[in-house]
């Protein structure tokens, strides 16, 4: 049976909604590549032109294995010293003393992939006490939330714009979410923040989180890159406890005065 493959090259905040679009109609595999520069070119296959069709030229070729080629970008990793990252369709032996958490591939909000969500998910590992109360500001795949409730969080709840990332997240995680953020920021105080969403949008509400946090909180933030980096600590203007990078990625945790 002949199959139809379209090639998209996107920028990461467009990845994930097409992603998604992509899925919703039906596409049997995606492959994924980061390309210099941020950029990311996905391929989707299809079982009929007219699918393939609504998102540019459709080529067709019966001998790729779209499903095959899609498993493939997904590889199973150790992330920090308890958490072990797998696809959904891994038979791999999860191992011991770690937790298993599925990627949630194809997810409109992230799949947990990406750098950023990892070495998030490592500081959380590492600045995490029992019973704190932890906001997870972008929670998009719940994935953090997830983490932080293995943990041993005492409260976490998730906050996202995106309603499709207020239910994965609630659905896996099962957790208290909020949809929005300026209301929910106010009304709570929390030792632990995370959040992995661009700089533009921590620039802006850089008050509000620093506002949400208890003293003596830390402060994990992600979702940017390198030279942005310089730009968040400087509008937050607090103690850089540490810095994580990989690739042009940042991972930076500050410290609020008690």
């Amino acid at each position: 049976m002949p199959n139809y493959f379209i090639t998209l090259e996107l920028s990461e905040d467009e990845k994930d909604l097409r992603i998604a679009d992509l899925f919703e109609a039906g596409t049997t595999g995606i492959s994924e590549t980061e390309q210099p520069g941020g950029a990311w070119l996905l391929q989707a296959s299809f079982d009929s032109e007219e699918q393939a069709s609504q998102f540019g030229v459709p080529v067709q070729t019966d001998e790729t294995d779209w499903v095959n080629v899609s498993h493939m970008a997904w590889q199973s990793r150790l992330v920090g010293k308890r958490f072990f990252f797998t696809p959904s369709w891994s038979d791999e032996p999860t191992p011991e003393g770690r937790w298993r958490i599925h990627y949630q591939d194809g997810a409109a909000c992230g799949s947990g992939e990406h750098p950023s969500t990892r070495h998030t998910l490592i500081a959380i590992e590492e600045y995490l006490q029992p019973g704190m109360r932890v906001l997870d500001l972008g929670c998009g795949a719940g994935l953090l939330s997830l983490g932080a409730k293995l943990l041993g969080a005492g409260f976490i709840v998730g906050v996202d714009v995106e309603s499709d990332s207020c239910h994965i997240t609630r659905k896996l995680a099962e957790v208290p979410v909020v949809q929005g953020m300026p209301d929910c920021l106010a009304a709570e105080k929390f030792d632990l923040i995370a959040a992995n969403i661009s700089a533009t949008v921590l620039v802006n509400f850089a008050d509000d989180i620093i506002n949400a946090a208890k003293p003596g909180a830390r402060i994990i933030l992600a979702g940017f890159g390198i030279e942005e980096a310089i730009l968040v600590k400087k509008v937050f203007a607090l103690g850089t406890l540490s810095e994580r990078t990989e690739g042009e990625w940042s991972c930076v945790v500050l410290d609020l005065p008690c």
